[in-house]
């Protein structure tokens, strides 16, 4: 059976799985953009009654079927996953979303590559960062953790009509909430992979990793240096959430501020959504030798969702200016 006739299927049987009150429901196929312009599809169910409803993903179910699922099992798999959502949806949103008073201290910013997620872009809250690839996107924060658990979904134009408020103040509120929830952390990749070192981590270590690079440098007296970054090490820049990382490219002088303590004009390659990494440009490294390995890293390494850029980016603390290193527009774009 083909994925289109599984979905056709999916919307003709699914509500015969449902309780009773669902027997009116609207059931529709959806394409849902993802980020990187990965497409899936999902079936919703929808009540007149209902102003949200769940995309139940429809893959990982189709993948059972040609391992040898049952199809009603599938349904009852759908039926049972939908309901349990439903249960769940109204403590979902632990806030009102038509108020933006109630919305505002959960707004955060994640950033992307803005070539490759044109689609998912069209109708989103975003500012591009200037001389690079990369555009930042306005986000909400539904859950009230920070760790791989967090759900949030992105501010889209038509919300700004509801809150009455405009792009640029959703943006810098979530810019404020950004670098104050998500602290930036720094460490040389080598004391991270250090096997000595992760021995070592106390219990107390683990969500901060220790005392950082990044804390380290930037708390020097002010007639010393900091910290140097040495030629041919690499330095993960993060958050401490170790989530939507390298968005700390964004924070308000925070690259400035690395520059000086280290006395360091670097390199920047974008590892991941989730981190960045610094090299110190001492003259000796080519930046087309770093574009191709970030793109073999992208391609090998990165899940599609979580590829930045295959670009290099540059930071001159002496111009205080981030730019390209690589020329974007000879290159193809981000890989799929």
């Amino acid at each position: 059976m083909t994925y289109k006739k599984f979905m056709e299927q999916v919307k003709e049987q699914i509500l015969g799985y449902l309780p009773e009150e669902f027997a009116n429901a609207d059931v529709t196929i959806q394409e849902i953009n993802k980020i990187n312009d990965q497409k899936y599809y999902a079936v919703c169910i929808k009540r007149p009654k209902d102003r949200m409803a769940p995309n139940i993903y429809l893959e990982g179910y189709y993948q059972s079927m040609t391992d040898g699922r049952s199809m009603e099992s599938i349904l009852i798999a759908i039926a049972q996953t939908h309901q349990e959502c439903v249960e769940k949806s109204e403590s979902f949103l632990p806030f009102n979303i038509e108020d933006y008073q109630s919305v505002k201290s959960r707004l955060y910013i994640m950033i992307l590559n803005k070539n490759s997620n044109q689609d998912y872009l069209k109708d989103i809250v975003c500012r591009d960062v200037d001389e690079t690839d990369i555009t930042s996107v306005v986000r909400v924060l539904c859950t009230d953790t920070l760790d791989e658990k967090m759900a949030s979904f992105s501010v889209k134009t038509n919300m700004l009509e509801m809150w009455g408020i405009s792009a640029d103040e959703v943006y810098e509120q979530a810019l404020e909430n950004t670098e104050r929830n998500f602290k930036p952390d720094m460490r040389n990749m080598k004391e991270i992979f250090s096997s000595e070192y992760m021995e070592n981590l106390s219990e107390e270590d683990e969500n901060g990793f220790g005392e950082s690079f990044y804390e380290d440098t930037l708390n020097y007296k002010k007639e010393e240096k900091g910290k140097e970054l040495l030629p041919h090490e690499m330095y993960v820049l993060t958050n401490t959430a170790k989530i939507d990382g390298a968005t700390v490219i964004l924070y308000s002088n925070l690259l400035q501020e690395i520059g000086e303590a280290t006395q360091s004009r670097f390199f920047i390659l974008p590892s991941s959504i989730h981190e960045i990494i610094l090299i110190k440009d001492s003259g000796e490294m080519n930046a087309e030798e770093l574009r191709r390995v970030v793109m073999e890293i992208n391609r090998t390494q990165v899940a599609p969702e979580d590829v930045l850029s295959d670009e290099v980016y540059s930071y001159d603390y002496t111009k205080q200016k981030l730019a390209m290193a690589t020329d974007s527009g000879q290159h193809e774009k981000v890989s799929e």
